[in-house]
């Protein structure tokens, strides 16, 4: 059996009422066949990028003030000045107690009750130190207490060094001043009184401005 020339079926040219593949598509890919994902990108597909929550491959999302290490202002700081004005209110009341039970002993009858002889009990009722003496150290002590609160609001670490040290002073103050107060009577027990609840203070004084939270901004800020 013969062909004609050009015959779709000539072995020549080969059989071309089969469809010839596309040398643009992919090898097994009919047209009609395209899934979405398979070189095309449907609309409703998750994108990501920069406008979305989550970062790329699992990551998390770029805050700006994760890595600037900056420690804002505690909360426990606000506690540290509170019980700074408090120490403060309590050696006030503790020095007007002590004028007042010095004004109105007999110390050197005291002494003498204790065995000392009138030169010795004389010296020892002088050295507590008069009115004007104790109104002087109260000023000073004041201003120190101002300048401690005032450093302490704005994150001074030199003031809660200067606060530790006085702190530290007044809890030893207090103590010798609970050794001798009874020789006051009924106004030495209530200096024993404010004596401890300022000891406590101070104690809690010191512990709370070496906290976690307060170290951290104090520490932050002497950086500066």
């Amino acid at each position: 059996m013969s062909t004609t020339p050009n015959d779709p079926r000539d072995p020549q040219f080969g059989d071309q009422s089969r469809p010839q593949p596309n040398p643009a598509q992919p090898f097994g890919v009919q047209p009609g066949n395209v899934q979405p994902g398979a070189g095309q990108t449907p609309q409703n597909a998750p994108q990501h990028g920069y406008g979305q929550q989550g970062g790329k491959y699992g990551t998390s999302e770029y805050n700006p003030n994760q890595y600037t290490g900056m420690v804002e202002r505690p909360a426990l700081l606000d506690k540290l000045l509170k019980l700074t004005l408090l120490s403060a209110a309590l050696y006030v009341l503790f020095t007007i107690v002590s004028l007042i039970a010095n004004s109105t002993t007999d110390l050197a009858a005291v002494y003498r009750d204790q065995g000392m002889s009138s030169e010795q009990a004389e010296m020892f009722a002088s050295s507590t130190g008069g009115v004007l003496g104790t109104v002087i150290g109260l000023a000073i002590a004041l201003l120190l207490y101002f300048l401690v609160y005032r450093g302490l609001a704005k994150g001074k670490n030199w003031a809660r060094i200067l606060g530790t040290v006085f702190a530290a002073l007044s809890i030893l103050s207090y103590l010798f001043g609970m050794l001798g107060a009874l020789m006051y009577g009924g106004l030495g027990i209530v200096l024993i009184v404010i004596a401890l609840i300022a000891l406590i203070v101070d104690i809690l004084w010191i512990v709370t401005a070496f906290k976690a939270p307060n170290s951290a901004y104090f520490a932050q800020n002497s950086r500066r």
